[in-house]
């Protein structure tokens, strides 16, 4: 069997400068329609929905007939108006797709109109995170910390670590989760920070607080597993996009949404038990290794190949 791969990749000015649309993405996109047509290809998988749709939308200018897997189909937002309208009339065409919970496929099914037996659940499967530098914490002494900047809720965060002054925490966040933030003295926020790094402060923290807009929200599983692979037990929000990887008080502490009190008091119970943090730690880390390490992805991805006979 031949591959062949199509990125998302920065070309000109304008693809750096214009976010909306995104020239990079709907560039692979062509250009991997056009690789099906030119090869007759058996199959195409996409990652992410914005690539998902803009392969079937040129598939269908094109004329070109392929079957479509939507690999990592995902929002952190579901769609609505006039983009909801074109992705459930594209998204019709394609096989089958690969969502990372439960909560996922019910809310896709429903809102895009896809029969739910298209829709499979992989929990989401990676190695164990890259930590730069290894041996050397960039962040020195005891702290919380908090990463990422999908659907995060960091002012619920913010105004529980005000009610927790005598605890530090670390926040890795975008740009845009910062503005407008009240950062209390405990807090330093870091923007921007390269991966490794990242991993690095995780890696070197009591735990991890990962607060979430909702409690339908299916965002923050990248941090997650991360965290469960270095040994850390999160704090986190009690999302049913969450639900299939949180168990409370076995590998995680979970807490209602958008309340600083309960979110507090989460931390400051584990703050202040470090036995029951590495049991949790421990627990989140053999959880990892079991369900969201790559073989699991790996193996169902053959499946889906020997199911349509590319793979013997």
């Amino acid at each position: 069997m031949n591959w062949e791969f199509y990125y998302q990749e920065s070309r000109s000015i304008w693809d750096r400068k214009l976010m909306r649309p995104n020239l990079a993405l709907i560039r692979a996109c062509w250009q991997s329609v056009l690789a099906c047509r030119r090869l007759s290809a058996d199959l195409l998988v996409s990652h992410n929905p914005h690539a998902t749709f803009w392969c079937e939308f040129f598939a269908s200018l094109l004329g070109v007939e392929v079957e479509h897997i939507a690999w990592s189909f995902n929002f952190a937002s579901l769609p609505r108006g006039a983009k909801h309208w074109r992705m459930r009339r594209y998204f019709r065409d394609v096989a089958k797709f690969i969502v990372y919970s439960r909560m996922e496929r019910t809310a896709y099914s429903e809102h895009f109109n896809i029969p739910i037996d298209k829709i499979n659940v992989l929990l989401w499967g990676v190695q164990a995170p890259t930590v730069t530098p290894a041996e050397t914490p960039i962040e020195h002494g005891d702290y919380v910390c908090a990463i990422g900047g999908n659907a995060r809720d960091y002012e619920t965060l913010m105004a529980a670590m005000t009610l927790l002054p005598d605890i530090p925490l670390v926040a890795v966040m975008r740009p845009y989760n910062q503005a407008g933030l009240a950062i209390p003295a405990n807090v330093r926020v870091r923007v921007n920070v390269p991966l490794g790094e990242t991993n690095n402060i995780l890696k070197y923290s009591r735990f991890m607080v990962l607060p979430l807009t909702g409690s339908e929200v299916p965002c923050g599983l990248v941090s997650l597993v991360a965290a469960m692979h270095l040994a850390k037990t999160s704090v986190v929000t009690n999302s049913t996009g969450v639900s299939d990887y949180v168990k409370d008080g076995h590998n995680a502490v979970a807490c209602e949404a958008n309340s600083p009190e309960q979110l507090a008091d989460a931390i400051k119970r584990l703050w202040e038990n470090g036995d029951l943090c590495r049991e949790l730690g421990a627990n989140a880390k053999s959880f990892a290794a079991e369900h969201c390490s790559e073989p699991p992805v790996l193996n169902h991805f053959i499946q889906l190949l020997q199911q349509r006979d590319l793979l013997r």
